[in-house]
């Protein structure tokens, strides 16, 4: 124990001890097709939320043919309809409320799950409801609802038992039904209808485990409506939203598949669908998520595999290719940003650095909104990926990479705006690559939004940025080779997301 003590004004040992521990690590290498391991996911999660749906409608199912058995709601049933057929002679206010409380108490105790239940006599007249909506004591067959698929289910279709989702007026919101038939001796005396929400699916299917930031679960019935509601959109999609993507279509010609396709928000994802049935319905399960995150999850696994090889799969800036545009980088009225400093623009002013050599510069850039441009030396963290070369860095060190995110997160945009933000790492090495990409996949930016310009026959680069206009210019500098000008929009640099997926390609 004492010996223990002594070392406790050695922090350093500390620090080595972890430096150790944090790089054991080796290459891993990919083995099989990563992106049918990624559909295999989907079909999974498809497979298991397909199970909870088919079994929360057998329940449903279950409960609701129970009333049948139900001694005292069977004995509510017939005892309020008989008071309204003799409404002529007279009402017994007293025995029709003590019938009405005791179906309202059934309802709370025994079918709290269900919405509403209707009790309908064979003409279609409502005669008592729990909620008393705006069906209570109308007509369903001749009245302002004769309409609606429930009504149309109680004249036709006597041998089914469920009416499909459909907006349902009376509740203004979307609802279905198990319709269960009620005898007096052999002859129909009326129905049942319970009624029940949507809320109990879309929860089954928003519960987004195993599907990352951009995965999701969702219905579509075969009108390609919507049953449940995006992810991604606010307001509620359920039977709004129509979904003719090449999933659906797909679904409903040979009943599954996966594929990367164009998603109903025009995003490319990895869909996994599948056609099954519902009480005679036919609805579709898709399961998906987005290219971009899969390829960064991808990466992450396989890190240092990837970074070994992703220059083959990037354009190169060679010093000794021909020059592009002898343009000079010196603009009026830009803004200078030196070492160790980041500017920040909103206005379209111009940001320009020079002598980016040992340094890396890094461009953040969200179109017509704002624009980031900054210049970091070897004594930032994006430099220093183990602990201990932190460590004997103390207070020189910096973090301009953070404090950007940072402002970003908090001032900037909302975090729906994320994917559209995209970053520019500029350097004339890769010492920096591996922690700027790790830090913003941990910010949740993809690869697809992390663009890479690399010379490294270069001495150092001159860069200017036109926030206004969404491009970039830079000047490498070499004392071997003529001055390369280079002049790109941002959005058609080359990605890194775009490399990874030649490389998984391949």
């Amino acid at each position: 124990m004492n010996n223990f003590w002594k070392y406790r004004s050695y922090p350093g040992i500390i620090v080595v001890i972890i430096f150790l521990l944090v790089n054991t690590g080796c290459k891993k290498i990919p083995k099989g097709n990563l992106i049918e391991q990624n559909f295999q996911l989907l079909r999974e999660i498809s497979a298991f939320k397909k199970k909870q749906i088919i079994k929360y409608f057998a329940d449903v199912k279950k409960r609701a043919a129970g009333i049948t058995a139900d001694e005292s709601m069977l004995d509510c049933f017939h005892q309020i309809k008989k008071c309204y057929q003799v409404e002529a002679s007279g009402v017994d206010a007293m025995s029709l409320h003590k019938k009405e409380y005791e179906a309202d108490v059934n309802f709370v105790t025994t079918y709290k799950d269900f919405y509403d239940i209707l009790f309908v006599d064979s003409r279609g007249f409502v005669f008592h409801s729990i909620k008393q909506e705006d069906d209570y004591h109308t007509n369903l067959f001749t009245g302002r609802y004769s309409d609606t698929s429930l009504s149309r289910h109680l004249r036709e279709a006597h041998e089914r038992e469920f009416v499909n989702y459909e907006f349902y007026p009376p509740s203004d919101k979307p609802a279905a039904f198990f319709v269960v038939p009620v005898y007096e001796k052999k002859d129909l005396a009326g129905w049942f209808v319970l009624q029940f929400p949507i809320n109990k699916i879309n929860a089954i299917l928003s519960d987004h485990k195993h599907l990352g930031r951009t995965g999701e679960v969702y219905l579509v019935n075969e009108n390609k409506l919507m049953l449940t509601d995006s992810r991604f959109i606010e307001d509620s999609t359920i039977l709004k939203r129509k979904v003719d993507t090449e999933a659906v279509k797909l679904a409903l010609q040979q009943k599954a598949g996966s594929k990367i396709i164009a998603d109903y928000r025009g995003i490319h994802v990895l869909s996994a669908f599948e056609q099954f049935e519902v009480f005679g319905h036919s609805w579709i399960i898709i399961v998906e998520i987005d290219e971009d995150e899969v390829i960064s999850k991808i990466y992450k696994e396989y890190e240092k595999y990837f970074l070994s090889k992703i220059m083959d799969y990037l354009p190169k800036v060679n010093a000794g290719y021909a020059v592009q545009d002898r343009e000079s980088l010196s603009p009026q009225n830009s803004k200078k940003v030196d070492i160790n400093e980041y500017a920040m623009t909103k206005s379209g002013e111009l940001l320009e650095t020079k002598g980016v050599g040992p340094c890396t510069a890094i461009i953040f850039s969200f179109p017509q909104s704002f624009g980031y441009l900054a210049h970091i030396s070897p004594v930032d963290e994006i430099y220093h990926k183990n602990p201990l070369t932190k460590y004997f860095l103390g207070s020189r060190k910096t973090s301009y990479l953070q404090k950007i995110l940072q402002n970003i997160r908090r001032y900037d945009l909302y975090p729906y705006q994320l994917n559209k933000l995209r970053c520019v790492i500029i350097a004339t090495h890769m010492k920096s690559l591996e922690t700027i990409v790790g830090q913003l996949l941990r910010e949740g930016i993809e690869l697809s939004q992390i663009g890479f310009l690399f010379n490294p026959s270069a001495d150092y680069a001159n860069i200017m940025f036109d926030q206004l206009n969404d491009c970039l210019r830079i000047e490498w500098k070499s004392h071997n080779y003529n001055t390369v000008f280079y002049a790109a929009h941002i959005p058609d640099v080359k990605t890194l997301g775009y490399a990874v997926k030649e490389m998984i390609a391949q």
